[in-house]
């Protein structure tokens, strides 16, 4: 389980004071903190796999892009099922919804360690697991888009705390505050999403 490191100003990394400054600030100037978020994932001309990138940002009303955030993730899927399925030289890669788990239990991580912080409460140690069951049949076209409420089952998620002095009310307060996290809601609450294909032609010379 991962650790951290307290001091009477700082804890979880965070200079206390300033960080109710901000806080106190962003509530009294919401549209500051109002952001923009977005990635993209350029096909790489072969089954599965895409080279997703992160993209610039949008802060208040101020568009932020730099080299140091150009992260990539190579996406793709596992050796066994590519083995399985006929690909030419089966490879691993990281599978986009385990990426989506990973950023569920990071984003969980986040809003527990700010209920905790807001609420003094101590922690050691924290770690968040997530799991699901998956059924692959839809995607593969084995079943019809109508039947896609049946892909997974419900996201199993368990928590675990440590620290001197805590107690089950503190446990309940972590979890209920764990329901904060925007990557929870994201995947938890609904929201309106439809795909447009833009096809792009090439553009052609003057003559």
């Amino acid at each position: 389980m991962a650790t951290t490191h307290q001091s009477e100003t700082v804890k979880q990394g965070v200079d206390l004071e300033a960080f109710h400054e901000f806080v106190e600030h962003a509530t009294a100037n919401s549209e500051e903190i109002q952001m923009e978020l977005g990635a993209r994932a350029p096909y790489e001309g072969r089954l599965f796999h895409s080279l997703a990138r992160v993209d610039e940002y949008t802060l208040g009303d101020e568009e932020i892009e730099r080299e140091t955030r150009e992260y990539t993730l190579p996406m793709g899927a596992w050796r066994e099922v590519e083995e399985a399925s006929g690909f030419v030289d089966p490879t691993d890669r990281m599978e986009p919804i385990e990426v989506a788990l990973a950023a569920l239990s990071g984003c969980l991580n986040v809003a527990v360690g700010v209920t905790a912080l807001a609420n003094d409460i101590e922690l050691e140690g924290l770690e968040t697991n997530v799991r699901l069951d998956f059924d692959p049949r839809v995607v593969l076209m084995i079943h019809d888009i109508e039947d896609s409420e049946n892909t997974f089952e419900n996201i199993r998620v368990e928590i675990e705390v440590s620290g001197d002095d805590l107690s089950e009310a503190d446990a309940e307060l972590l979890a209920e505050g764990a329901k904060r996290s925007p990557v929870w809601n994201l995947m938890h609450l609904a929201h309106e999403m439809e795909p447009v294909v833009d096809i792009q032609r090439p553009i052609e010379a003057d003559d």
